[in-house]
């Protein structure tokens, strides 16, 4: 039994590295930025050496995810911004005032690189990071400068040979199928959730705690649209992708079945279920889940012996579904109408996994890219038609990126002035702690800014140690490459140890130039509290995000969201063919409004009256978004159609109904809202009848709407009452 925890907790690790390889980040990165310092101990040309290595290290925090087109325009974008912010710190560092100026320019672009996603952020660290040590170390003379410009060069031409020699050899839509099958995790920890409280001895996940993994596969689609964006609907089978859009597609729907399996078990008390139901239905879910597991696994690695297994599980899957639709559910109870749908939903994402297993087949061969790339193709991939787009987003200025761009322009051009002013020894901590310390929410800049000071304190101390311990050949060297790997490991699971091990990096990296000593270790711990310091007083006092004022406008812009999706479903000519589309909007709205709803809680205010009613509203709308979805999803299953009763079209007039006077109270709440509301006649021509199934959840869907109407009642009442007493006054 001691043999077996170590074992899987290494073939957890092993899996994990499969679907989000960090430990290949760290890899690159440890090499573009040790080899060159130990070629410069090596011949002597250390401080030649230690700007290549730092520019290279500066690029390598841009993870390279996505196509290989997009990892090379990464690399070759971040070594031309690189010398030109080089060249912009040389030229600022000498002048205090100049040099803040320049901050001000700096910061700002930094925080518009958020703007770009995820690499986005990688982007603007690697900018901010070459103008700090760049103003940190002025040149003086155009030689110099020369000098200087051609290190960095050499650094981001290296930086880019080692990303390319690695991005050639990798498979050539592997980076595709890697977005896919994190969805399909994100499924099987959903549905994992979902059977909690099955097996008779764990207690049932709340409604809450469901809905916090069905946004972890909101999440991980967004992340696969960003990097991918043509979608099945878009894709034609003449497209290299399409099968990889139709898997996607498939992965989505998976997830859409397994939250109206958790939304039909709602209606099923386990009390009142045998034990023997109860122990079938939970191995159901289990082996759902391991299904789920490996086809995520599967789908990165395309092993036969994984599609063994995949195909074993399945198997069994199948088994156990025959087994529970022996139980007596003959009798139309709540309770049995319920368990019947949901073996049938299950049987249903079984049959969407077999299909996702024939799109890998129909996908073929995934060739490197060094044999699917064609000289041509591989030149495209620099084509300034992508530097024009990625510029049009840079620069696209709305409220939130430019509160946010100039909170940071602010909080690092203060601390660039007390470093230089005071002359601070290695000062340029202040401001590099301030800029990647603020985050877009105060209660986010509070707690990075709390884990990089115990990062760092204890960095330091394990760092001093260090410093203390007779090396032998190339050390150092190995320590600080295993520094470097571990900190892009933890940089998204735990930052105070990623900050941990950049404290220890830079302590050896000081050391190679013999400048480390326990004053430099003591200036770099208050240079991050004061850093940190910055941070949280600038994002507090200057044009702050606060979600009191934001809550209601997500809120309403996802109520609104859900009456568009309603009117596409049953007032569109053909029904809702690319319903998906719908789906997708209305979920992202309802995970931006529950996103604001928690930053809202972490606010640092005394008055959080309308909490519960917040709360309830964001519920009910996510309950409304999942019947429309059950019913676009009974609708694609559906083989013939009927047309509608009157009785169907009556119950349709009445949600219809609801749902203008839903919006009418939403415009109360937010002026700006103009979303055109549609008056139910007895002439509109819905395109379809309901099933048995559709009718129960129009039927759901209007007790949600009266309950969410006594809720904007309320909350209309209380946004308008300041101003009415404003207006007696």
């Amino acid at each position: 039994m001691r043999l077996q925890l170590p074992y899987q907790q290494f073939h957890k690790l092993v899996e994990q590295e499969t679907l989000e390889p960090t430990f290949s980040w760290g890899m690159r990165l440890a090499i573009a930025t040790t080899i060159p310092l130990i070629f410069g101990l090596s011949t002597g040309h250390i401080v030649e050496a230690s700007w290549v290595s730092l520019t290279a290290e500066c690029i390598c925090w841009v993870e390279l995810r996505g196509s290989f087109g997009q990892g090379a325009r990464v690399l070759f974008g971040g070594a031309i911004l690189a010398i030109l912010f080089a060249v912009l710190g040389s030229i600022t560092g000498n002048n205090v005032w100049i040099g803040t100026v320049a901050m001000v320019l700096v910061g700002f672009i930094a925080g518009l690189f958020r703007n770009l996603g995820e690499r986005g952020q990688g982007l603007a660290v690697s900018v901010f990071l070459m103008f700090i040590l760049t103003n940190a170390f002025p040149t003086r003379t155009t030689d110099e400068l020369f000098a200087r410009l051609n290190l960095v060069a050499i650094g981001g031409g290296w930086n880019a040979l080692v990303g390319l020699f690695i991005l050639m050899f990798m498979p050539a839509r592997e980076p595709y199928r890697r977005t896919i099958a994190l969805i399909w995790k994100a499924n099987a920890s959903l549905i994992d959730a979902v059977a909690k409280g099955w097996d008779g001895r764990s207690q049932r996940s709340s409604i809450r705690n469901i809905y916090l993994r069905e946004q972890e596969v909101r999440s991980a689609i967004d992340q696969s649209l960003h990097f991918y964006s043509k979608t099945a609907s878009q894709s034609s089978e003449e497209d290299r992708d399409y099968p990889l859009a139709q898997l996607r597609k498939a992965t989505a729907l998976v997830a859409t079945h397994i939250i109206a399996i958790s939304d039909e078990l709602d209606d099923v008390s386990r009390r009142d279920v045998t034990n023997e139901t109860k122990l079938k239905m939970h191995a159901v879910f289990k082996a759902l889940q391991q299904a789920l597991d490996r086809m995520a696994v599967y789908v990165i690695t395309l092993k036969p012996e994984e599609e063994l297994l995949l195909s074993s599980r399945l198997m069994r899957l199948n088994k156990l579904i025959s087994l529970l639709r022996e139980e007596d559910l003959e009798e139309d109870t709540t309770q049995n109408i319920a368990l019947r749908r949901t073996i049938q939903l299950t049987e249903r994402a079984v049959r969407l996994i077999e299909s996702s297993i024939g799109r890998l087949e129909e996908m073929g061969d995934d060739e490197a890219v060094f044999r699917s790339y064609s000289l041509i193709k591989t030149l495209l991939v620099l084509h300034p038609k992508h530097w024009v787009r990625n510029l049009q987003l840079l620069f696209n200025f709305n409220t939130f990126t430019a509160r946010y761009a100039l909170r940071t322009a602010v909080g690092a051009a203060i601390g660039l002035f007390l470093a230089q002013w005071y002359q601070v020894d290695r000062g340029y901590w202040i401001p590099l702690t301030a800029m990647i310390v603020m985050q877009p929410y105060f209660g986010a800049t509070i707690k990075k800014g709390i884990e990089r000071i115990i990062g760092t304190v204890a960095g330091s101390i394990v760092g001093g140690l260090l410093l203390r311990i007779p090396a032998g050949l190339y050390l150092k060297e190995f320590i600080l490459f295993v520094c470097l790997v571990l900190m892009v490991h933890y940089i998204r699971k735990r930052y105070s140890v990623a900050a941990f091990f950049v404290t220890i990096t830079l302590v050896l990296m000081l050391n190679f130039e013999a400048s480390a000593d326990d004053q430099m270790l003591l200036t770099r711990t208050l240079s991050t509290i004061a850093g940190s310091a910055i941070a949280i007083i600038t994002g507090f006092a200057l044009l702050p995000h606060w979600d009191k004022k934001w809550l209601p406008l997500h809120l309403t812009n996802a109520i609104s969201c859900n009456y568009q999706y309603f009117l596409a479903t049953f007032l569109s000519l053909d029904g809702n063919p690319n319903w998906t589309r719908n789906k997708r909007s209305a979920e992202s709205k309802n995970s931006n409004a529950f996103d604001s709803f928690n930053r809202y809680m972490q606010e640092p205010t005394l008055h959080k009256k309308n909490y519960a009613i917040y709360y309830h509203l964001i519920t009910h709308n996510v309950r409304l978004t999942r019947e429309l979805n059950n019913i676009n999803m009974e609708q694609e299953t559906r083989k013939t159609l009927s047309e509608p009763t009157e009785a169907h079209s009556e119950l349709l007039n009445h949600c219809l109904a609801w749902f203008n006077k839903n919006l009418l109270l939403v415009q109360k709440i937010d002026p700006n809202n103009k979303t055109k509301i549609k008056v139910p006649s007895l002439t509109f021509q819905y395109p379809f009848g309901l099933t048995m199934h559709q009718l129960v959840y129009m039927e759901k869907m209007l007790i949600e709407l009266k309950a969410m109407n006594q809720n904007l009642h309320e909350l209309a009442d209380r946004q308008l009452a300041p101003e009415k007493l404003e207006l007696t006054s």
